[in-house]
């Protein structure tokens, strides 16, 4: 714990909070709180009276004031309010285990995940629950207090551990849950401006090992040793993460199979990179996985390897 609360110390250190909070963004954020926690937050937490167009206003970042990527995510979940209204009176069931609750709730709603729960349990009790999302992880991660999990944690599990770390975070930072939601953006954009995120390979590296997750997530949320059409996760999101690097490092942020140049950010989005099982009939495993461009993943299919490699030396001439 003392290593912990010296590494959120330094983050206070190196967090002007009274800039950050006086961003016209943030600021915005920030006031509307009460005003957004008043109205969605009864809704969650008794969600018999949740209707379909109060769920949607929740996913819109005009009426829910923070969250700009609900929307794209959460929407699916409407179509059947009667089973939305009972995830979410089992996800505020305070008298259950937290792990287990929001287990469940993933495990019942077609395409909402833990950025759509996370705000649910925030705006239900926000003195009680921190976000964990697409900001807020990789912002942990890179600030070094993103904390660890025992093997084949659910997704449970890990927010659990999550969500304490938030709380410990917000003690001593001197703010609330939804302000340090808010911040993160702040802390993402601070460390772009100054170099610390030196380019888009973080984001993507980070997108691929999240996107590999979500295909190892079993039909009850839960994440690792899940089949998927015969294809299981066999690394942690951790260890996949440093896997993903070396082997960028390995080809020089190249294509795997063709050598080309891969982009991490611009136009071309068929040159992003993308995640290849090397043998399509294997697992998500170190040594049967490459990095190749979007287009190429897209090609090759459940192509051979070998025989692909063949027929790109062939189109090429070689």
């Amino acid at each position: 714990m003392a290593r912990n609360l010296r590494l959120y110390t330094n983050l206070a250190m190196t967090f002007n909070l009274k800039k950050a909070l006086s961003l016209p963004d943030i600021h915005h954020s920030v006031a509307k709180r009460d005003e957004v926690v008043n109205r969605f937050g009864p809704l969650f937490r008794s969600p018999s009276s949740l209707t379909e167009q109060d769920y949607l206003d929740f996913l819109s970042i005009q009426h829910n004031h923070h969250w700009s990527g609900l929307e794209r995510l959460g929407r699916p979940a409407a179509n059947d309010m009667d089973n939305l209204r009972t995830a979410v009176s089992i996800l505020v069931d305070e008298a259950q285990p937290l792990s287990d609750r929001f287990d469940t709730a993933l495990s019942m709603v077609h395409g909402v995940g833990a950025a759509t729960l996370s705000p649910m349990l925030l705006l239900a009790y926000p003195d009680r629950y921190g976000v964990w999302n697409g900001t807020s992880e990789p912002e942990m991660r890179d600030r070094g207090i993103w904390p660890t999990f025992p093997h084949g944690s659910s997704s449970g599990k890990k927010y659990e551990v999550i969500n304490s770390t938030l709380i410990d975070l917000t003690k001593e930072l001197g703010v609330d849950l939804w302000t340090l939601d808010a911040l993160w953006w702040v802390s993402k954009l601070e460390r772009q401006n100054n170099g610390e995120i030196k380019d888009a390979r973080f984001k993507e590296v980070w997108r691929m090992a999240d996107q590999a997750e979500q295909t190892a997530k079993q039909s009850y949320g839960q994440t690792v040793e899940r089949t998927v059409k015969n294809k299981d996760l066999r690394l942690s999101k951790e260890a996949l993460i440093a896997h993903l690097n070396e082997l960028l490092d390995e080809t020089g942020n190249r294509c795997a199979v063709t050598g080309l140049i891969l982009q991490f950010e611009g136009p071309d989005a068929q040159l992003r990179p993308s995640l290849d099982r090397i043998d399509s009939n294997g697992h998500y495993d170190a040594g049967n996985l490459q990095v190749v461009a979007r287009f190429i993943n897209f090609w090759k299919r459940d192509t051979h390897d070998i025989e692909f490699r063949r027929l790109i030396a062939a189109v090429r001439g070689e």
